[in-house]
């Protein structure tokens, strides 16, 4: 029975607690996943002023970037192939810690049209792989710059 109150009392507190201390999921974003390091970016509400058809999805991504290297890039609200061309590095270095690496897949006449993440050495099941791949996107910031390259 003494359980059965103690565990209901903490249920109650932890329903009543303020909700400054629960935790903040944006206050412990790393700033620069490639170096590992554990500063954070700052969480204001200051963005760039974006113009353009594009501007919602360019305040979208800035919102989730998590590398200062993504904030530069898209600061000035476009995202130019030579920029698009480092993020993919920040992407391929996160990717190569697991054995794999990002490769563009063309048409008959070298254009681009996707790309493919293949195995360099190891192996993994899939699920692993879809994981990684998706943790490398986003902590690379190239899941939400590569979408506006061709913005």
């Amino acid at each position: 029975m003494l359980t059965a109150v103690t565990l209901l009392a903490a249920c109650i507190a932890v329903t009543a607690m303020p909700t400054s201390l629960l935790p903040r999921p944006w206050s412990d974003v790393a700033s620069n996943a490639g170096d590992g390091s554990s500063r954070t970016l700052p969480t204001t509400s200051d963005h760039p002023e974006f113009t353009g058809p594009h501007k919602y999805e360019a305040l979208d991504a800035w919102n989730n970037l998590h590398t200062e290297l993504g904030r530069s890039i898209l600061e000035d609200g476009t995202v130019t192939p030579d920029e698009l061309a480092e993020v993919r590095k920040a992407y391929n270095a996160c990717l190569s810690v697991y054995g794999m690496q990002v490769r563009t897949i063309t048409d008959g006449d070298g254009n681009p049209i996707g790309e493919s993440v293949v195995p360099v050495r190891g192996s993994m099941d899939d699920r692993r792989q879809s994981s990684i791949v998706d943790q490398c996107r986003i902590e690379s910031d190239y899941q939400w710059l590569e979408p506006l390259a061709g913005a």
